[in-house]
């Protein structure tokens, strides 16, 4: 199944408000240069806009006017951003060199800097024996099964403030055999499992942060996350274990990992250290 990603390189036309979570931004630039969205949002990752390759959208830090919140640019600053694409067949969207954003009093020039289609596989990213996962924007890893006390309780969905890569990777890989789009090899259950014991942590650097997603009826519509880095060890070879680590953490580098991800939310950063 054919992967498409696109980078892209916007440019301030003037002075101007962006939206608080700029992915909207990146998913408007992408209709206006193929003329499409996709309409699996399991298949597609929108990023938010990058400055100086820092992640652009408004953190809560405290009390205050939420119209005071705002992600300002100056004419002429340049950003970037990146789509990603599972396609479900071979006819790919074919954009427009470059087009004008017109959101609110906000002009940008969107841009193709660079487009690649690649299978699946060829996204495997191998880890080294000592790998970093950073994660750039705010993360979070939704729980599988409520139970009957959580039932009770009326609680819909429990979510992880705090990383856990194995758990990251088993909910890619359902994703993956839910949409049947590659062989996974170990069940997600047992993926866990071996990953839970194959990866040792060694350093970290985490912290939480709340969003502004964006502003409805005068109120503020925030998300929570943690961001950061944590620093793995793998101490396992079995090379059948390896071939599906380095799948998914291929596609958690390019699609991002947790909830919401198709939005923006749990941008990683995969590298080897060793």
């Amino acid at each position: 199944m054919p992967v498409m990603v696109m980078m892209l390189r916007l440019t301030a036309l003037n002075d101007c408000i962006l939206p608080p979570f700029t992915s909207k931004v990146t998913r408007l630039a992408f209709k206006e240069l193929t003329g499409t969205l996709p309409s699996a949002r399991r298949r597609s990752s929108f990023s938010v806009l990058f400055r100086d390759g820092k992640p652009l959208y408004r953190r809560l830090m405290g009390r205050g006017e939420v119209s005071d919140l705002k992600v300002t640019c100056s004419r002429g600053d340049e950003l970037t951003a990146r789509v990603s694409l599972l396609m479900s067949t071979n006819k790919l969207p074919v954009p427009r060199p470059s087009t004008t954003l017109r959101m609110g009093m906000a002009e940008l020039r969107a841009e193709v800097a660079d487009i690649s289609v690649s299978s699946l596989e060829s996204l495997s990213l191998r880890p080294g024996r000592v790998f970093r996962v950073s994660f750039l924007t705010p993360t979070l890893l939704p729980v599988p099964g409520r139970g009957e006390l959580l039932k009770v309780l009326g609680v819909k969905r429990r979510y992880k403030l705090v990383p856990d890569l194995a758990l990251a990777l088993a909910l890619l890989s359902y994703d993956l055999r839910l949409m049947n789009v590659a062989d996974m090899g170990y069940a997600p259950v047992k993926l866990f499992n071996r990953a839970y014991k194959a990866l040792a942590e060694l350093d970290f650097k985490v912290w939480p942060e709340t969003v502004l997603y964006t502003v409805r009826d005068g109120k503020a519509v925030t998300e929570r996350g943690f961001r950061g880095y944590v620093t793995y060890e793998l101490l396992d070879n079995d090379e059948r274990l390896l071939r599906q680590l380095s799948l998914l953490l291929g596609y958690a580098n390019t699609f991002g990992v947790g909830k919401s991800r198709s939005i923006g939310f749990g941008h990683v950063s995969i590298e080897s250290l060793a």
